[in-house]
């Protein structure tokens, strides 16, 4: 396959508190026609689903289609089965590098992508296989919105209101008491300064498609016995390429544009030479908090405090998980986790939790974050044999 230099392509990973930017050979990309649609809303309503994805609806090429937005991803990315549904074949033969490894992919050009008033022609999107991806994130994934959308518009975010609204960069004035933010870009990526665990601070990549709060690339965190030194876990992340085992930590304390959190979750990456070498990512969790305003055109955002309280989502079971049609197949149980202490093993299959069976509508009821309970919540799993054991949630990392 051609080798070109590498662009982020896709920031989704299937971990549930992760997100890393996966690359892909770059071919010379076209840069797009914006044009606003004068009879849409700039108003954009968003589904926050499991409180760490959001999902929009827009279309590509007139097809209408649900939208992950992606603010790692440097193209936006169609799942290959989307693409070959809406005539998109016969693209130009890739190679997308990812968390866990290098994937074949196809790059189309000239396409149409439009979300709110904005219209993109001449867009170029690649397609890969995004089936299991999907699969951890617990719902298809047609598209991965890139941020194209993102760097021709002003966009506000507002987390509570579940609403993103695009304006003209020309004549924008900030808005009132928020913090404004200077980012530094690195080819498709964009850097913002943070400080973990009382550590001088590194540049990390702004991501709103990492469901987590902090992803820590392995070369920094090797680099600093201070995130050696935290109790850690072991899980399973990765997403373009395929699985590999990673360690998860919670760091103690983490200061980003001089708001400062407690008892963040974090990830270590466990591939060298990473889309973030040195570096580190910041994901949605630690948005979640603010009013965020991008420009990221300019090279900046801004950050208003709304009013709640920081909530760091974690896994407290100790079980990596993928849906199957009618069960969970279990690929991972940390040791000394809750879920390795009830005797859950790799290869376990689940049809049940906290009596709701297992299905495609899964994570749309009221078990669907029960990995994520408050400590000390009894947790009734039943695995394929009709067996019923309960898992008590911890914080075991």
């Amino acid at each position: 396959m051609k080798s070109y230099k590498r662009i982020a392509l896709g920031a989704l990973l299937i971990a549930a508190a992760a997100g890393v930017a996966a690359q892909v050979a770059e071919p010379p990309i076209a840069t797009p026609t914006v044009t606003a649609v004068a009879e849409r809303s700039a108003t954009i309503p968003f589904e926050l689903y499991r409180g760490n994805r959001m999902f929009l609806k827009g279309s590509i090429n007139g097809v209408e289609t649900a939208m992950v937005l992606d603010s790692g991803a440097g193209v936006t990315t169609l799942d290959k089965a989307f693409a070959q549904k809406i005539g998109l074949t016969n693209g130009q033969k890739i190679s997308a590098f990812g968390t866990g490894g290098e994937q074949d992919a196809e790059l189309f050009q000239n396409v149409t992508i439009e979300a709110g008033n904005l219209k993109l022609s001449g867009a170029t999107v690649v397609a890969i296989d995004l089936s299991q991806i999907a699969k951890g994130v617990g719902r298809p994934m047609p598209v991965i919105l890139g941020r194209e959308i993102l760097v021709n518009s002003v966009v506000s975010i507002d987390f509570d209101r579940k609403e993103m609204s695009l304006s003209p960069s020309k004549g924008f004035v900030a808005p009132a008491g928020a913090t404004e933010v200077k980012l530094k870009r690195d080819e498709t990526l964009h850097y913002m300064p943070v400080s973990l665990a009382g550590l001088p601070p590194v540049d990390a990549a702004f991501d709103l498609g990492n469901g987590g709060a902090l992803s820590i690339s392995k070369e920094y965190h090797e680099a600093h016995r201070e995130f050696a030194a935290l109790p850690p876990a072991t899980s399973l992340s990765g997403g373009v390429g395929g699985l590999h085992e990673m360690k998860m930590v919670t760091v103690p304390k983490v200061d980003m544009a001089g708001f400062s959190f407690e008892g963040v979750p974090a990830n270590l990456g466990a591939l060298p030479e990473g889309p973030y070498k040195d570096r580190a990512n910041v994901g949605i969790q630690m948005f979640k908090p603010f009013r965020l305003t991008l420009d990221l055109g300019n090279d900046r955002l801004w950050l208003q405090r709304n009013g709640k309280p920081a909530e760091f989502t974690k896994d407290r079971s100790g079980m990596f998980t993928l849906l199957e049609g009618d069960h969970f197949n279990v690929l991972h149980v940390s040791p000394g986790s809750p879920a390795d202490r009830a005797g859950f093993k790799k290869g376990d299959k689940l049809v049940a939790i906290g009596g709701e069976r297992v299905g495609p509508a899964f994570f749309a009821g009221p078990q669907a974050s029960w990995f994520r309970g408050a400590p000390g919540t009894e947790v009734a799993l039943t695995k394929a044999d009709g067996a019923t054991v309960k898992v008590t949630l911890a914080n075991y990392y």
